[in-house]
């Protein structure tokens, strides 16, 4: 096998679909222990708020205001993401270029450096100014939302989060 393709479950030789012959999965949904619960995104920003309206009891007034950040955000993220770009093609061709200056090398990796900061920056004043608009009730909700969601996915119940794909779409006429 590749070094390069993903380790997944395997069962161990014997009678097939036998789960307790299933080797246990090193990493999974719960990522807590690895120290990285995934992206910021994941963790209570606009975007998951807006989603899960209902589940936070966000009133009119808060999802207008919610609504109106997102557009701010979405803005200053694609500045920011394209600053993140052009310093990345700005030390790609120094890499490439055989006579390139060595300083001018490192400061083309400390500004690759300095735009992915900036990003991670912006995400999370993105996440505290969502937050911030939520009353502490909500906050507190906040809190072990993101647990309730950790746990059903890793139960397999993808209830309500995306996952199945069983019934309820749209479906083609034979």
């Amino acid at each position: 096998m590749s070094r390069w393709k993903a380790q997944r479950p395997v069962a161990i030789q014997g009678t097939p679909g036998q789960a307790a012959d299933v080797e246990p999965q090193v990493s999974g949904p719960d990522q807590r222990e690895s120290g990285r619960r995934g992206s910021a995104k994941q963790v209570g920003g606009v975007g998951m708020l807006l989603h899960h309206v209902d589940d936070f009891g966000l009133n009119d007034s808060q999802v207008d205001q919610l609504n109106n950040l997102q557009v701010d955000f979405e803005l200053e993220k694609v500045d920011l993401q394209a600053a993140l770009q052009k310093a990345k093609i700005r030390w790609r061709a120094l890499v490439r270029n055989v006579d390139a200056n060595e300083a001018e090398v490192m400061t083309a990796i400390d500004n690759v450096s300095r735009a992915e900061a900036d990003l991670r920056k912006m995400r999370y004043n993105h996440l505290k100014s969502a937050r911030n608009i939520l009353d502490p009730g909500q906050r507190n909700n906040l809190r072990t939302f993101g647990l309730k969601q950790s746990r059903q996915k890793a139960a397999g119940g993808g209830a309500g989060t995306g996952g199945g794909g069983g019934g309820g779409g749209q479906r083609r006429a034979s």
